[in-house]
């Protein structure tokens, strides 16, 4: 797809950290051991959005986290109908807890492998000949309930677009509610999702996003705009590996 590039400026983010990696298949990583995960999925869902409309999606990661707190990972997922293509994540980062509460302080780098970019250039860069996309990531928690921050590394942001998000587990269930903020307020929106967790292995969550950055990221990929909005409905299943 050769709209991609000015797309995903506006979807600043995913993967790891986008809801997929962390929602689609979470890590079983344990201090000082690697970890492996992979999954499919009816579809990428991320931020609230079906981004890989009409095809399903497959992705997986590898974890390592040490005693210290310090992690290391990189997931790989299909996009379909996004752009034909795949990406690649690679982030690191630093986590501890105190008691209940608990922080995380970490950065991911989203590549897009595309045959006439550059992979490792920022998108925002005046060669426009990137695809890469970069963030700087916050997390606070309490218990169940968790805050982060998704902010845009990449300088050349006219937008300066952050991501915010806002996770509650009850049991089998959990609550997830997110904002995409940006300078221009076409590219802003909300999206909701409550997940349950049928099985260890399979996974349902509804979603619902809304505002004008749902129908110009939509819009994007070419499909009917207002139907962005729609609920969805994500089945996700993780390979036993």
């Amino acid at each position: 797809m050769k709209k991609t590039n000015s797309i995903k400026k506006l979807l600043a983010s995913m993967a790891i950290v986008s809801s997929a990696a962390l929602t689609f298949a979470p890590a079983t990583t344990q201090a000082g051991e690697v970890s492996y995960n992979a999954a499919v999925s009816n579809m990428y869902l991320w931020r609230g959005i079906n981004i890989s409309n009409p095809s399903p999606a497959v992705f997986g990661g590898i974890d390592y986290a040490a005693d210290s707190g310090l992690y290391v990972g990189t997931w790989t997922s299909s996009e379909g109908a996004f752009d034909g293509s795949a990406e690649v994540d690679l982030y690191g980062g630093f986590s501890g807890s105190a008691g209940d509460f608990g922080y995380d302080i970490g950065y991911a780098a989203y590549l897009y492998p595309y045959a006439n970019k550059d992979m490792f250039t920022f998108s925002a860069d005046s060669s426009g000949n990137g695809s890469m996309l970069a963030d700087y990531i916050v997390g606070l928690s309490f218990k169940d309930l968790s805050f982060t921050a998704y902010i845009n590394a990449e300088t050349g942001d006219a937008g300066n677009n952050k991501y915010l998000t806002l996770d509650y587990a009850i049991g089998k269930f959990g609550l997830h509610g997110g904002i995409n903020m940006n300078d221009n307020s076409a590219d802003e929106y909300t999206e909701f999702n409550v997940s349950y967790a049928a099985t260890d292995s399979l996974t349902f969550t509804l979603s619902k996003a809304q505002g004008d950055g749902v129908k110009s990221i939509v819009g994007g990929l070419g499909a009917n705009a207002d139907g962005g909005e729609n609920p969805v409905l994500q089945v996700t299943y993780a390979l036993p590996i």
